[in-house]
């Protein structure tokens, strides 16, 4: 796995590494269900459920957003526009419109508004609705030919029906909603000698139920506007002709009977000045709140008849009266209006500026009415909103058209989407950089220059952090506001440098793109081989696929470059995607050629875990290291000397041993710690009585020996100072027994510690295996699994997430999308893809959103190649105070559907030092006793365990330095807590009596 450090902003290896506790953390995830009773009442019910899980989705994955307003244009070269928008499952959006005046158009983005795909269909068509189904397909409105159109895709826009309504030639669809029965009515109108407003009623499958027609006979409607109330009525709004008078139009609002189409209440309401004078009401949308009440919005010229106002009205539920009107928003057109959960409103339509480059226009109240925000937002010609959704996030998103240029000809428009944050603000300027290897060393992009991919870019400025990653092409871009930035690129490893450490870049304007280069010269010409091992799940008695990602990140080609993995002695291997060469001792060698800098590959080994010989729940571990691990830099300061751990279980004995494998012997001794389960045996490497050991060039030491007892017994020891690495030595054995022996085995204790892979050249994978039918559906892991119930873990220790997910679906899932929120307490500037069941595309954004894309990547339904995964590590930000949680979790998108949210993962993050209760020394006095003291150290509370000896009465009594009684406490049970507070700092002694006879005794640091 790559080594994270060495990617830390400071672009420098970290030396004299501190001894450090790596912990690991399996989250199990389980299902959650929701009862409904069948009722009288079953369909409504269940379309109430399905948009509330729909809701909850969308409110879960706002938390996986970016957050940020931003604006995007699609298309061109025709005149095309958006009509309708919904928010998809996966946090999208679906369009509808015309492409080219001519088709209808479809088109899908994900949350950030990047087109995922786009679609038009049939000629004179258009469409002006859409909802998402239950199914997660679309069905569309619109006009095909002079009928009422409606259309049903799949999530892919592959169509599956299609179904056209009228007879007369002459009718057009205009809006749609989804039925409490799960189908469909359209409003529309018709034209002709007797126009009207029109509604279709279909099934699930689009097959008509009914058709009417509302309002007064020969009402030429021009704009009509359908939503759904709380108890399943249809309210329907439109425009209504009034007489003869100059002025012919009011608010016309009904509300019919869903099943019947018959009008429950219809009603025309309008406008009146102060003057007395009634003008022209144009109504174009209308939306129900929960309460019923009901809200319109168009254009009306009564209060301003130069030039007309938006406004937007609230009508009772039972359409006796409007109860409120706000007409004040000049040369305003307001076409969309969506009442949000908590009863705000947005709307959005225009704003004239008498010059024909009106702009998208977007207002946010509160539910009275009362402005909480506009905006602005378009291009340099004419640009509309004509729909308006809000998002979970306080936001809302409009679609529309936009034109980008005032033509003297042909009118050009473009698909427009805007995305504004909870307080209105959309980002409209781009910093767009392209970083390249400059191989000539002048600083500027010469011919024949190559790109660099994957890079992570830091973009700052004030209160404003964004990440962004080099696609493949070199490039970054991220939305900003006007201001002064700095961007900072972040290296892989030393052998690269900058020609500027920080490009301060101003954004001068809004609609301002700045670009620049980004050059990058290698520092030292040598490569820097990184490579990762890790399988999801470990099954016993099944066969395992262990993935080995590898990566060439330095500033030249590796020749002759291959990976050793040694597979623990319990997994048979049994297959391989590449050949692989048999080494000896369940160790074998991939040979992978010339790889590249800026190369990455893989290749799998399926190795079967042996029944036989295990049990479940017990530890295997595989290591991958590639070669050439050399260091190019300079070696100053360094001894020369490397020390290599070892744990074994050998003649019915736990044996620790230490090895220097490096170039030299070691100047000074150091220090090494043995720890049994959770309970550390000897004192750490910062204490004076602490073991340590000196060991020359080549030479070996047993520093442990322990009688096999089946506990789980690790040993950590200080690497050499000035290594210019950061491998930590460390080994651990579990299990350890006699072939006679009925030794309780001890398991869960091994992957609390980290293994010795720091270094970015070695991988290890250590999991407890799981039974065979073990088949989580959303797992996600993080490694190490912390210290005693908080998760401790110390600070700048890294930690690796593995987010496991499965198809449990009918169909191929062709696409999965992984978003990871850090954590503040991480550093998204050190995030390191590893290992992966895929090939996929890194992505960092926002304020620290992890995202891996696996594209096209087929994956089955049921068995075990419906199973995938992706791995990262991360390091936390520096000078993290004690204490702080870190929290993560994952949300998993297969294809277009809701995406699911995994179990959450957690550390706590503490200095070793700070630990305030440890057990230095221990005496038993008594044949077959043993005292455990755990966690050792201990934070508030440290657990007493006396064994092999039975009392009425137990009591611990507790001495300071001069022999005097501080504590005395009497127990009933064996195992007894000691609390923190109870105690005073400074070097304590206790002992322990069992009625009245001593049992064990020795000391303890309390900080």
């Amino acid at each position: 796995m790559n080594n994270t450090l060495d990617n830390h902003p400071n672009n420098g290896f970290k030396k004299n590494q501190q001894m450090r506790f790596f912990v690991f953390f399996l989250s199990m995830i389980g299902s959650h269900f929701c009862n409904i009773k069948p009722n009288r009442h079953r369909n409504f019910i269940l379309l109430l459920m399905i948009k509330y899980i729909f809701s909850l989705s969308l409110l879960l994955l706002s938390t996986f957003a970016v957050g940020q307003g931003w604006e995007r244009t699609y298309g061109g070269g025709g005149q095309d526009a958006a009509n309708a928008v919904a928010q998809t499952p996966d946090g999208g959006y679906i369009l509808v419109g015309k492409y080219n005046l001519t088709q209808l158009l479809l088109m899908k983005t994900d949350d950030n508004g990047n087109l995922q795909w786009s679609k038009n269909y049939l000629n004179l068509a258009t469409a002006s609705g859409v909802v998402v189904s239950s199914d997660g397909g679309y069905v569309i409105a619109g006009t095909l030919n002079g009928n009422i159109l409606l259309m049903k895709t799949d999530a892919f826009g592959n169509q599956l029906w299609l179904k056209t309504f009228g007879n007369a030639s002459a009718e057009t669809g205009l809006g749609l909603v989804q039925t409490a029965d799960g189908g469909f009515a359209i409003v529309g109108k018709r034209a002709g000698t007797v126009p009207s407003l029109l509604v279709v009623r279909t099934n699930a499958l689009g097959n008509q139920l009914w058709i009417n027609s509302y309002g007064q006979p020969e009402n030429p409607v021009e704009f009509a506007g359908v939503d759904v109330a709380s108890n399943g009525d249809l309210v329907i709004s439109s425009d209504k002709k009034v007489g003869n008078t100059p002025n012919p139009k009011d608010i016309y609002v009904a509300r019919i009977d869903n099943a019947s189409g018959q009008v429950i209440w219809e009603n025309a309401f309008p406008f009146t000045s102060t003057a007395g004078f009634q003008g022209n009401e144009e109504p174009h949308d209308v939306s129900v709140g929960d309460d019923g009440s009901i809200f319109v919005t168009g254009f009306t010229s009564t209060f301003n008849s130069n030039g007309g106002d938006g406004f937007i009205s609230k009508i009772a539920s039972d359409g006796s009266s409007i109860l409120w009107t706000k007409a004040n928003f000049n040369f305003v057109q307001f076409y969309g209006i969506e009442i949000a959960d908590n009863g705000d409103i947005f709307a959005c339509g225009y704003k004239s500026f008498f010059t024909g480059l009106d702009d998208v226009y977007i207002l946010h109240t509160d539910p009275n009415g009362n402005t909480i925000w506009e905006t602005k937002a378009g291009k340099g010609g004419f640009d509309v909103g004509n729909a308006v959704i809000a998002t979970p996030d306080g936001g809302c998103v409009v679609a529309g058209s936009s034109e980008p240029y005032v033509s003297g000809g042909s009118i050009e428009s473009k698909t427009y989407l805007v995305k504004t944050d909870a307080n209105g603000l959309i980002f409209t300027s781009y910093i767009r950089g392209h970083i390249f290897n400059d191989a000539n060393l002048n600083c500027l992009l010469d011919s024949e220059e190559t790109n660099l991919e994957d890079w992570i870019v830091v973009i700052s400025g004030d209160d404003f952090t964004r990440y962004a990653v080099a696609r493949d092409n070199g490039t970054f871009d991220v939305a900003v506001d006007t201001g002064l930035y700095s961007v900072h690129l972040i290296t892989p490893n030393v052998y690269w440098k900058t020609c500027t450490p920080t490009i301060d870049v101003l954004v001068p304007a809004f609609y301002d793109t700045i670009d620049f280069e980004v050059p990058v010269r290698a520092d030292e010409l040598c490569p820097r081989n990184e490579v990762d091992v890790a399988t999801p799940i470990l099954r016993r008695c099944e066969e395992n696929t262990y993935n080995i990602r590898y990566c060439n990140s330095g500033t030249t080609a590796s020749p002759n470059t291959y990976v050793v993995v040694n597979f623990d002695a319990g997994l048979i291997v049994t297959s391989s995607s590449i050949s692989g060469l048999p080494l000896g001792n369940n160790s074998y060698r991939y040979d992978v050629g010339t790889l590249n800098n800026g190369q990455c590959n893989s290749f799998q080994v399926k190795a079967l875990l042996d029944c036989a010989t295990t049990t479940e729940g017990q530890t295997h571990c595989v290591t991958a290291h590639i070669y050439p691990d050399t260091f190019c830099q300079p070696l100053l300061g360094w001894d020369g000397a490397f020390i290599v751990a070892q744990a074994i279980c050998i003649n019915d004995s736990v044996r620790m041993i230490l090895t220097n494998t490096g170039i030299g012997g070691m100047g000074t001794p150091l220090g090494f710690v043995i720890a049994q389960d959770v309970v550390m045996l000897t004192p750490p490497p910062s204490d004076p009585n602490a073991l340590q050991f000196q060991l020359g060039m080549g030479e070996n030491a047993t520093v442990w020996t322990q009688p096999s007892d089946g506990k789980t017994y690790r040993i950590i020891a200080e690497q050499s100072p000035g290594y210019p690495g950061v491998s930590l030595p460390t080994a651990a054995v579990e299990g350890c027994i006699s072939d006679t022996s009925s030794a309780f085995v001890s398991q869960g204790f091994y992957t609390m510690f980290p293994e010795d892979d720091a270094d970015a050249f070695v991988a290890t994978d250590c999991q407890q295996s799981a039974a065979s039918d073990y088949n989580p559906i959303y797992l996600k892991r993080g490694h190490p699994k912390g210290y005693d119930v908080p998760h401790y873990v110390t600070p700048e220790t890294d930690l690796d997430y593995l987010i496991q997910f499965r198809n449990t679906g009918a169909d191929t899932v062709q696409q999965v999308i992984i978003r990871d929120v850090l954590s503040i307490a991480l550093d998204p500037a050190t995030v390191l893809p590893g290992a992966s069941s895929h090939p996929y595309t890194l992505n960092i954004f926002g304020n620290g959103i992890v995202e891996f894309t696996l594209s096209n990547i087929q994956l089955p339904p049921g068995g075990s190649a419906s199973e995938g995964f992706v791995r990262f590590r991360v390091s936390q930000k520096p000078d993290l105070p004690c204490n702080t949680k870190i929290y993560n979790r994952a949300a998993i998108t297969f294809d277009f559907e809701a995406p699911v949210i995994t179990g959450e993962t957690f550390h706590t993050v503490c200095e070793f030092d700070s630990f305030i209760i440890i057990t230095k020394t221990k005496n038993i006095f008594q044949k077959g006793a043993d005292l455990k003291v755990y966690p050792n150290p201990a934070q508030d509370v440290a657990t007493f365990e006396l064994t092999g000896v039975e009392a009425n009465t137990y009591s611990l009594q507790i001495y300071d330095i001069q022999g005097r009684l501080i504590d005395h406490h009497f127990y009933n049970n064996p195992t007894f807590r000691l609390f923190r507070h109870q105690l005073p700092a400074g070097t304590l002694f206790y002992r322990l009596a069992a009625d009245g006879k001593p049992v064990a005794s020795g000391t303890l640091l309390i900080k």
